[in-house]
Formats: structure tokens, sequence, C-alpha cells
């Protein structure tokens, strides 16, 4: 089996829990008797302790050079923690079990960007192509999980859970080992070193923290964007095609996202993206009619994927590979820890304040991102910001940044 196959399958096994969770998380939750701020506490309380787990777990991995052994025990602990929410009930057992669960899965998610981005630097496997099969299956469990809900109670949800965990498990086990790759010497010494010295990089820690916001930008959505919308009388199958229409404008984008971004690269990629929240949440927050939702939803290809993949391909070309799954833990750490769980947090009480008025909050980070993006413009050229040898040396000042790569 092809290394492009084994992460293609594995990015499909992933997503199809996202495609569950994201939509309709929030609405198992409200029918267990919980109100909007109630949800949006869960929610961003499972993205802040992202900040300390992913990294940890990204960093034994990094130390291990064996990111594959570690996903397969995260997926393992991901499905026997899922399976207790058939017998959680009340704020508290929900909120101990959902803060266990999103810390496993989540952490899962920057060790295969980082395995798959290696293949496509080192290999010549074509991310986009093998990333858009996560983005398929998303559309596979968000509209396969709200035809369920058309004749059954909310419980299935949790069914759906299981299902697409268990299917995670299996793509774990087919992801191929990691070709052992010759270190100067084994790792050693103080093992926070690595993390300090991307952390003390201000350019990285700008460029993801612009990419984090504007992927927060989506937190209204991800919490209330389904309740927003059954609301406003929508039917679960409708609004499982409204996500579906996202993903596919989302897939197209993956599709041809070789030469994309070889054309505008990552700080343009992520300025489109910048600019595309702005206008999307600006009219979402409107409460439009379905025929101009529909089209509004095909603007996920630009405040998703496009920010995503600046994102992926700062990240790439910024860090050393020694340190490309600590570098994508502490991204994701920020966006769907940090911010997204602070905006998350936000978005509870504004939602049940002013109901989808809320989008407004994502407008004004996606003003803020824009500014970051062009402050980023001005300052990466587009080769690494440190080496291997210059996180030994850790000076810190960001002065290694004269590696060529590829320009920004």
């Amino acid at each position: 089996m092809s290394l492009s196959l084994r992460l293609s399958l594995f990015y499909a096994s992933l997503c199809l829990f996202g495609g569950v969770q994201l939509p309709f998380f929030p609405v198992w939750l409200e029918s267990k008797g919980l109100d909007a701020k109630d949800i949006g506490i869960i929610i961003a309380a499972t993205m802040f302790l992202r900040m300390v787990a992913g990294p940890l777990f990204a960093l034994v991995a990094d130390r291990l050079g064996d990111r594959r052994r570690v996903v397969i025990a995260l997926s393992w602990s991901s499905l026997g923690t899922v399976s207790l929410f058939l017998v959680t009930d009340g704020f508290w057992q929900i909120f101990i079990v959902s803060l266990t669960m999103m810390t496993l899965w989540a952490s899962i998610s920057p060790l295969i960007e980082a395995i798959a981005l290696a293949a496509a630097r080192e290999q010549g496997v074509d991310y986009g192509r093998v990333r858009l099969w996560c983005s398929v299956t998303f559309i596979v469990g968000s509209s396969g999980t709200g035809w369920l809900l058309g004749f059954n109670a909310p419980s299935v949800i949790v069914l759906c859970f299981i299902a697409a965990i268990v299917a995670n498990l299996a793509g774990a086990y087919l992801l191929a080992p990691e070709l052992p790759r010759h270190r100067k010497r084994p790792p050693s010494g103080n093992p926070f070193k690595g993390i300090l010295a991307i952390l003390r990089q201000p350019v990285f820690m700008l460029g993801i923290t612009t990419a984090s916001i504007i992927q927060a930008s989506h937190a209204v959505y991800y919490a209330f964007g389904t309740l927003n919308w059954q609301q406003q009388g929508y039917s679960d199958t409708t609004i499982g095609l409204l996500w579906g229409v996202g993903i596919v404008a989302e897939i197209t984008l993956f599709a041809f996202s070789g030469k994309v971004v070889a054309r505008f690269g990552a700080v343009h990629m992520l300025t489109i993206g910048a600019l595309a929240a702005i206008v999307r949440w600006a009219i979402t927050g409107l409460n439009p009619p379905l025929l101009v939702l529909f089209p509004l939803q095909a603007l996920h290809a630009l405040t998703y994927c496009a920010a995503h993949l600046g994102a992926m391909h700062f990240i790439t070309h910024a860090t050393p590979r020694s340190l490309a799954a600590t570098s994508q833990s502490l991204y994701a750490a920020l966006s769907a820890g940090v911010i997204m769980g602070g905006m998350t947090l936000a978005a509870g009480s504004l939602y049940q304040a002013y109901g989808a008025h809320a989008y407004w909050l994502p407008v004004g980070a996606g003003v803020l991102a824009l500014g970051g993006c062009i402050a980023l413009g001005r300052r990466w050229t587009g080769g690494e910001l440190l080496t291997d040898e210059s996180e030994d040396e850790d000076d810190g000042d960001g002065s290694h940044s004269h590696r060529s790569g590829v320009g920004c």
C-alpha cells in the first residue's frame, strides 16, 4: 500500500468523527438539558486543555521519533473515553468526559499533520490530495448524522461518535511506520528546549497567532451554527447539507492546493482567509435566507482551507523537521485551544443574549487577523527561522532566517 493511500485513509478515518462532533455535539448537549452558556463553557474548556496536552504528546512523539505509536495510543484512549458518553448525565459528568475525550482526540491532528507534511516535503506526496479525504468523510459524518437525526432521538449522536472513533483507530493501524532519520546525537538534556526555542521566535509566534485568529473566527459557527439554523426552522437534513456545501468547497481547494499554494504562498493564503472571514461572518450575522446561505457556506474554502494551507506552508518552511510535531502542536494549542477557547467562551454568552448577532465577534477577529497578515508579510522572508543547530545554540533572536525557502 502506497504512503499516499495510507495517509489518505487515515485522514478519512480521522475526520469522520469531526463531521459528527462539530455540527451535532451542541445538539446532544442541549438534549441533555444544558443551555447555551453551559454549552459554551464545555466546548471552550475542551479547547483550553489542549494548550498543555497537545504539545506534551507531540514532544513525546518527537523524542521517540515514532508518531504512529503515539497516534495509536491516543486513538485507543479516545475510544475508551467516548464510550463513557453512554452513561454520563448532568453538567459535571459531561464536562469531565468531554474534557478528556476532546483532549485525547484533538492531540492526534498535529501528529498526522507533521507526518503528512514531512512526506510532502521529502517524498513528494501531494499534501492537498491526501488531506482532502478528511473533508470528504466530514461530509459523510455531518450529512449522515443529520439524516439519522431526522428519525432518531439525539442519543444516536453518541453511537455515531463511537463508530467514528472505531474507524479512526483502524486508520491509525494503517499508518506506515516512519522512516528512521539520522540525528547528530540522541535527544538529551531539557526536553522542553525545542519548545522554548520556537516560542522565542517572534515571527513564528506572529505567524501562528495570525493563522489561529482566522481559525478561531469559526467559533460561533462551530458552537452555535446548527442551533441557530434550527431556530430559523431548517431541518436537520438541510443543516447537514449546509455544512456539506462548505466542505465540498474545501475539498475543491485542497484538490488543487499544490498549484494554488505555489502561486500565492503562505502569507497571501492567510490574507485571503482573513478577508473571507470578514465577509462571511458579517453576512451570516444578518440571518440571511437559505438562498444566500448556500453560496455563503462556500466561503469555507477560504476561511478554513486557504488559512489552513497558509498555516501549514508557513510552519513547514519556518521550522526544522526535528521540531515538526512540536511546531504543529503549538499551533494547534493556540488555534484550537487558547484563542478558539476564548472565542467560544465569549460566544456562549453573546449567542444567549444576541442570537445570530454573535457573529459580529468573528468579524472583528477577521479584521485583527488581516493586520497580522500585513505584519507577517513584512517580517518573514520565507525561510527557516531556526535550524536544528540554532535550536542548540538557542540565541532566540530569529537571526537564522537567512536560509532560503519557498517565498511568501
